[in-house]
Order: C-alpha cells, then sequence, then structure tokens
C-alpha cells in the first residue's frame, strides 16, 4: 500500500529524529521517520558530551583514541607538518567550530522546549570539560590547542594541580592539571533521541520502527519516495538521508553517488551507579569518563575501522578500564556494569555531510557526523528543517556539502597528472 509525505526521514537516531522533531513545529508538513534499529546505531557509541570545543580540537574521544607518538606531538607544536587521521589529534576547521558551537548553543533552550511541551528530559547538564594532564606531552598538545583558538580564550581555563584536584578531587595524583572548556557540557543520548522522538511524534510525525529502506523511486532526476520491505511504498517530496554508517548505501539508491561514509566503531564501558565521584566530565589521553546523574561512569571510547563489527574485545575493554583507572583510582574496585559498542558515521575529513547533491532533485544528506551526532544534532535539525522550508541558514553549509569530495578528487588527479 503506497503512502504519500511532504518529508520522509531514513534514519531514526539522534539526527533523524532531531529532524523530525523541528518539521513537526511546522504543522502543515506530512512526515514519516523510517528507522530499521539495527544493531550498533551511533547513538549507542556516544557518551553523551556537548563537547564544542574539546571535539573541535581533537579531545572528544580522549586526545583522539591513542596516544600519539612524542615526535608527532613536538612536530604539531612547532606548526610542522603531521600525518593527520582518525586516530591523531587534530584541530578541525574554523566551519566546524561554528557548527559545533551554534549547535551547543542551543541546548538549553531546546531543553526547556522539550521537557514545558513534551514533558522529555534528556538530562542537560552544565559540567564543563576538562583536558587531564599527566606529561609534558599532554601540556605540549594543551599549549596548542590554546594556540589555535585566541578566539574562544574567554571559554578556556588552565587548572593547576592543586585547582584540579580542589574541582575534582578523585582524580589521580599523578595528573599535573588540566585545561577546562567552560561551555563543554553533557546530555544522556538515549534520552535525548528519544526525547525528538516522542516529541516529533507527539506533533504528528508517523513513525516506521523495524522498517528497512531496500530501495529508492525516481521520476527523472527527482527522488519521488522509497520502497520498504515492511511497509511497502512511501512516494514523498523531499528524501532525507539520516541513516548514518548505512547512509552510503542509500545515497548510491538515491543519486547514483556512493558518498564516503563508513562504520567506525566505539566501545564503550559502563560502571554500576556510583555515589558523586565526579563534578565535570574528563577526557585524558587514555579515554574519557563521565559520570550521568543516576551515579553510572560512561567510559570509552575506542576508534576502529572494523566494518559493521559491534563485538567487544578484551584488548581494548582493557585499555579503557586501565585508562580510567588511571585518571579516578577509585575505579579500581567498582564493577562494570555494561560494556558495548556502536558505529559511528565517519567521513574521510571527519565533517557532517549534509544539503543537496548536485543533478538530483528531492534528495538531502544528514550524514557523515562522526563522533559529534549528539552534539551538533540539534542545528542539523535547523538546518534541515531550514533547507525544506527554503528559508535562511544560521550559517552556510558548503563546506559540509557532499560536492567537496568531488573538488577533491579531482585536486588529486591533477597533482597525479603534474607528478
Amino acid at each position: 500500500m503506497s503512502k504519500f509525505y511532504d518529508v520522509v526521514i531514513a534514519g531514526g537516531g539522534v539526527i533523524g529524529a532531531s529532524i523530525a522533531y523541528q518539521l513537526s513545529k511546522r504543522k502543515n508538513l506530512k512526515v514519516a521517520l523510517i528507522d530499521a534499529k539495527r544493531p550498533g546505531n551511533a547513538t549507542r557509541a556516544s557518551a553523551g558530551g556537548l563537547w564544542a570545543i574539546g571535539e573541535s580540537v581533537g579531545l572528544g574521544c580522549g586526545v583522539i583514541f591513542f596516544r600519539m607518538m612524542s615526535a608527532n606531538r613536538k612536530r604539531a607544536t612547532q606548526g610542522a607538518a603531521v600525518a593527520v587521521d582518525a586516530s591523531t589529534p587534530h584541530i578541525l576547521p574554523p566551519s566546524f567550530f561554528e557548527f559545533a558551537l551554534q549547535s551547543n548553543a542551543l541546548y538549553p533552550a531546546l531543553h526547556r522546549e522539550l521537557v514545558d511541551n513534551h514533558g522529555m528530559d534528556f538530562k542537560f547538564e552544565k559540567t564543563g570539560l576538562k583536558f587531564v594532564i599527566y606529561d609534558d606531552e599532554d601540556r605540549l598538545y594543551a599549549e596548542h590547542i590554546v594556540g589555535c583558538i585566541p578566539h574562544l580564550a574567554d571559554q578556556v581555563r588552565w587548572l593547576d594541580q592543586a585547582a584540579l584536584r580542589a574541582a575534582e578531587p578523585s582524580v589521580s595524583h599523578e595528573a599535573r592539571g588540566a585545561l577546562e572548556f567552560l561551555c563543554d557540557h553533557q546530555v544522556s543520548p538515549f534520552r535525548l533521541a528519544d526525547a525528538y522522538t516522542e516529541g516529533a511524534r507527539q506533533n504528528g510525525v508517523e513513525m516506521f520502527v523495524n522498517t528497512n529502506v531496500t530501495g529508492v523511486l525516481h521520476h527523472g532526476t527527482r527522488v519521488t519516495g522509497v520502497q520498504t520491505a515492511e511497509a511497502g511504498v512511501f512516494h514523498c517530496k523531499t528524501l532525507i538521508n539520516a541513516a548514518g554508517a548505512w547512509a552510503a548505501d542509500l545515497s548510491e539508491w538515491a543519486t547514483g553517488v556512493r558518498i564516503p561514509v563508513k562504520p567506525v566503531k566505539g566501545q564503550i564501558l559502563l560502571t554500576e551507579r556510583l555515589p558523586k565521584l565526579l563534578n565535570g566530565c574528563l577526557t585524558t589521553s587514555d579515554c574519557y569518563v563521565a559520570q550521568k546523574d543516576n551515579g553510572e561512569i560512561l567510559i570509552g571510547s575506542t576508534t576502529e575501522d572494523k566494518g559493521f563489527d559491534v563485538s567487544t574485545t578484551w584488548p581494548e575493554i582493557a585499555g579503557l578500564v586501565q585508562g580510567a583507572v588511571r585518571c579516578l583510582p577509585e575505579l579500581a574496585d567498582i564493577n562494570l556494569k555494561r560494556t558495548w559498542a556502536g558505529l559511528r558515521p565517519g567521513s574521510p575529513d571527519e565533517l557532517p555531510i549534509l544539503g543537496p547533491m548536485r543533478g538530483v532533485e528531492g534528495y538531502l544528506n544528514a550524514c557523515g557526523h562522526f563522533r559529534t551526532g549528539v552534539l551538533t544534532s540539534a542545528i542539523t535539525g535547523v538546518l534541515l528543517d531550514k533547507l525544506i522550508n527554503d528559508e535562511a541558514l544560521p550559517l552556510d553549509i558548503t563546506p559540509f556539502l557532499a560536492d567537496r569530495f568531488e573538488v577533491a578528487s579531482a585536486k588529486e588527479e591533477r597533482a597525479l597528472e603534474i607528478a
């Protein structure tokens, strides 16, 4: 049986749900949210950090996942060339800073709105984020960060060892101090996704869970709908690709072009409930730790190129445990409640892929958010809502268009020809 909508959103994670919620407030659009609930959706790989500066400077996953070689750290601080990939700390471009900071600024009002209008509390907490400094290498990278963001000096604070212990008495005596990002806070990622979804549902968005998109319908160069295995055909004026780690398949069906989104595995640990151990979120050269309002502590997270594998593995879990105990020695005698893995939707430059694609109508991307989906879901929902309704955007999305990869490929080809 065919169904007709103004907008179909493929993907019900935190990005798709945010878009559904923003569109639902219009009241004049018929919207469907289709979600397959596959194992390993990216929201599961998140600590819920609203770490706008921390993520932008490469600290969101614990000085980005694994320690950099000492020589590379020193080269980075001296401005020399450093091989950068997903396991190397590096600072993202100004366009991402603007994107992240604008999204971060939306959360206080968004929290009040979802609580007051829909009874949904996603546990917004003002905690700050502290980069715990153990040694000279950490200090060098922290100084490098500060030197790169002079325009955000009012949002950064140095803590010496005494100040760090006053702020976080449970932190190891091994720590020499910290660099604190004052505007970086946290939410519950699961509650945030639920809040968006429930707000959208209450506002009239139709939800189709456990529903797999198996193909895309076209009329000439225009996308006109999707085929699903469980619920038949959905006709629409616009299809939004919010399919997370699976977005490349949908883009290929819709446009003939496979956008470069791939799964990036992240393993996470959760402790039993504890008395209040932390006053804020911490990130180190080994891991991050974030205590939630119910007392549980999230410890994460790895970054692994393992395809769609969502198993948990002992060496990686052990490494996170060791990093957490190094930071908070009291955790040595605490029980782990759960371990799991999620799949972040990674892109080659770690920037999201947003907006239209050349040569096709009725299709928009909202994917490739890598490790920042929770943080940037708020602004992504606003941007896609305004694109659908042909309104002025709060920021320039040119750096996030899929076309940038075509430009990069052309440059690489010309460089090879010259060589």
